[in-house]
């Protein structure tokens, strides 16, 4: 009669079974004696670590201390050689008394490296090593500070003209009948960093001293020569910057670990920091749970040597088969099969199931990779297809649609008029399908994100309106508008998206209205559970109407009503996914003959007013009354570039126009501009390498605004423009008021004393313009 599961537990775990043994006596022999090793090992981690960290929190206290007594002294010392007449007297023609007064101070105050003097204009009388031989510092930071406020000043870290090292220099005039006659300054040494080091015992320590900026003005040993190196794009370093005081365990510029303590000083702006290695104390804890976990191996050796010998044989060589076939197929060694001919009929069973599970997972694993590989295909091929046909659309039809609007800008008759509004008209028409098109691909792909920023919702709604107004009304149609009260205020939301569902429902309206009204309703009700609102968005017209049949089968891709009224039969579609993905509801209503109402909601939370910039376009400097701007722009289709010359020149800005990138780096080099605009697609050099290169150059040329000026529109191609260094990215085909609005506000940046819309109350210049995307419609 057959074992029934119980019988077969209880022999598994019963005392005399071989698992229960084995199980019992590792548990006995290691577990608790793993768990105190591992556990005093932990704490005297820690107390190494607590120590060192005291340690070096003391150190960078004294050093902060001894940076201020050293200054005290400087100014004692400054104050009685003010007094001596050898000083007061001292003249470039007569200046012996002054260099025997001056020449012991080094070795009187083994803190400084020497004394000057000079007259009020900055040239050297004398100092310690002798008479001034022509030296100035007139131009030096702290020399200016002197004059302005004819008191005692101590520099930043500086390096000495002569002594060629980091020094803090303390300054003071020396004032006769209310006007500088003589400025004195004492530079006090640094060498006093070496006994902080000493202090340590550690060769890897380190002492340094970081300026606001994050530059190494000092550091102690300096092995690698880092001096002056600024490094203040360092992780650590960025927080020591940040907090000014504290203590924190990174890893260093040089690569090896240590405990950091750091101490502001306001005198000098400076952040004193006191590295501990943690790799010492790191290794002593080490080798104390190595001595520890020896002891427990070798009792643990004795216990488990005979427990090895008697289930090898038996049991761990097909354990091991097992773990080392699961292995393989984890590595991806798919159909991996054990021979177990030969093993205990348990084993046998066990490795049969796996032999054929191996099995199905090979078979699985191909079936995958197969359709994995298809998919990717096929999404690069759809990437790569509509990213070539938008550029290569978009360029030709930036000559299109702008020829067009600057014909329009020019004398014509009523008939050449009309014309050139048709040619307009329908290559806006045709980017509005290259449009819908990324958008539904974006949207598919998951690759479209929201914004969440605060705009008012009322005036958004009539402006959508006053969009559509001039095609309602020459069609005849009433547009009316509905918002009521608590609709009104700003909300937190994506408006581009918001306009964009608005602008599509409205022009659908207009378009299948050939009599009566169009009307736009919002209404707004608070959502308890969320703290925000539902805002409903009605769109209700009296037009054809739409028959039963066609309703449900409207929000998908390709579906048009009527094919002589245009559009791409991607409208809905787009709004569909749109408001899904902004967490609303979109709806429709309809009768054939009557009209339609299409309707969604979103929630939205409110925003209050007191942050909210207006949402106005910033004009350029020539329409805001402001001056002509000098443009460089880069663009290799003289189509092109004669449109972008025709506009720029129009506005009044001055502009000169190459046709690849090696050329316009050249130019900014011979002349002056206030801002480049950058094709990306270019011959010789393009524009991504060209504006690396212009960011690398030396001086103001590096820092001049750039705008990517391209028809490519997909989100990694903006992305490569903004990593480049660009500041903008404006698409193809232009907007002339997008164009000179993006010109305006970027070419106020070259000149930084013009503020910015907006500015004047604060001039750390955090209001500056950030790199953008200028949107595409």
């Amino acid at each position: 009669m057959p074992a029934g599961p119980m019988h077969r537990l209880l022999r598994a775990f019963s005392p005399r079974s071989l698992r229960a043994r084995l199980m019992g006596v590792v548990l006995a022999s290691l577990a608790l004696p793993l768990v105190g090793a591992l556990y005093l090992a932990d704490q005297q981690l820690d107390d190494h670590i607590d120590a060192a960290r005291e340690l070096a929190q003391h150190l960078a206290d004294d050093g902060v201390e001894r940076q201020h007594d050293l200054i005290g002294e400087a100014r004692n010392l400054l104050g009685v050689l003010s007094l001596v007449p050898a000083i007061r007297n001292a003249t470039m023609d007569h200046t012996d008394a002054c260099v025997a007064t001056l020449a012991p101070m080094p070795r009187q105050h083994r803190w400084t490296t020497g004394v000057w003097l000079t007259d009020a204009d900055g040239n050297i009388i004398c100092d310690t090593t002798g008479p001034g031989a022509g030296i100035t510092l007139r131009e030096r930071e702290y020399f200016q500070r002197v004059l302005d406020t004819k008191s005692w000043v101590v520099s930043d870290f500086i390096i000495g003209k002569r002594s060629l090292k980091p020094l803090i220099i303390v300054a003071s005039p020396i004032i006769e009948d209310g006007r500088i006659i003589r400025v004195m300054g004492v530079a006090v040494d640094l060498t006093w960093l070496t006994d902080l080091v000493k202090v340590l015992k550690q060769p890897d320590a380190r002492v340094m001293v970081l300026d606001r900026h994050g530059v190494i003005v000092a550091r102690q040993p300096d092995p690698e020569g880092w001096l002056n190196r600024n490094i203040g794009n360092m992780p650590h370093v960025r927080q020591m910057l940040k907090e000014k005081d504290g203590t924190l365990d990174a890893e260093s510029a040089d690569g090896r670990g240590r405990l950091w303590a750091f101490r502001h000083s306001d005198e000098t702006d400076t952040v004193f920091a006191v590295g501990m290695p943690t790799g010492p104390i790191m290794a002593e804890a080490r080798r104390d749970l190595w001595q520890s976990l020896g002891l427990l191996a070798i009792a643990a050796l004795v216990s488990v040597t005979a427990l090895w010998v008697l289930l090898r044989a038996s049991v761990l060589r097909w354990v091991w088969e097992l773990g080392s076939a699961a292995t393989r197929i984890g590595d991806g060694g798919g159909g991996t099969v054990i021979e177990a001919d030969r093993a205990p009929h348990e084993f046998r069973v066990v490795s049969h199931a796996f032999n054929n599970m191996s099995r199905r997972l090979k078979q699985r694993e191909q079936e995958l990779r197969s359709a994995m590989e298809e998919a990717r295909a096929g999404s690069r091929a759809k990437e790569e297809f509509l990213a070539t046909m938008s550029h290569e659309i978009r360029t030709p039809m930036n000559g299109v649609i702008g020829f067009a609007e600057m014909l329009l800008e020019t004398p014509l008759t009523a008939e050449q008029r009309r014309y050139a509004s048709q040619v307009r008209d329908a290559g806006r028409s045709l980017l509005t399908v290259i449009n819908d098109v990324l958008d539904l691909s974006k949207l598919e792909a998951g690759r479209l994100d929201l914004v969440s920023v605060p705009f008012r919702l009322d005036d958004l709604a009539d402006r959508c309106v006053a969009i559509v107004r001039l095609a309602a009304e020459q069609k005849g149609l009433e547009l009316q508008t509905s918002i009521s009260a608590t609709a009104r205020g700003f909300v937190m939301g994506d408006p581009d998206r918001l306009r964009q569902l608005l602008l599509n429902l409205l022009s659908n309206a207009v378009k299948f209205t050939d009599r009566g009204s169009v009307r736009l309703t919002v209404k707004a009700i608070e959502d308890s559970g969320k703290g925000g609102r539902i805002c409903t968005f009605t769109v209700t017209d009296s037009g054809i109407g739409i028959a039963p049949e066609r309703q449900r089968d409207l929000f998908q891709r390709f579906t048009q009503l009527e094919r002589g009224r245009g559009g791409t039969g991607l409208g809905l579609a787009i709004c569909r996914r749109l408001v899904e993905l902004m967490g609303g509801e979109i709806g429709m209503e309809s009768q054939l003959g009557t009209g339609s109402t299409f309707w969604f909601s979103l929630p939205l939370l409110p925003a209050g007013s007191a942050a909210i910039q207006p949402d106005s376009a910033i004009l350029s400097p020539v329409e805001s009354g402001g001056t002509a701007a000098r443009i460089l722009l880069a663009e290799d289709l003289a189509m092109n570039r004669d449109l972008a010359v025709t506009m720029l020149t129009r506005a009044g800005h001055q502009v000169d126009a190459v046709d690849d990138g090696a050329a316009a780096v050249a130019a900014v080099q011979e002349q002056p501009y206030d801002l480049v605009l950058m094709d990306v697609q270019m011959p010789v050099m393009d524009g991504l390498e060209a504006t690396r290169r212009i960011r690398a150059l030396p001086g103001p040329e590096s820092r001049i605004p750039i705008l990517a000026l391209t028809a490519g529109v997909m989100q990694i191609e903006v992305e490569r423009c903004l990593q480049a260094g660009m500041n903008a990215h404006l698409a193809k085909p232009l907007e002339k008021s997008k164009l000179l609005a993006a010109i305006g506000r970027w070419a106020r940046v070259a000149h930084p004393d013009d503020p910015l819309p907006g500015e004047g109350e604060d001039e750390t210049g955090d209001d500056a313009p950030r790199p953008q995307l200028i949107a595409h419609r």
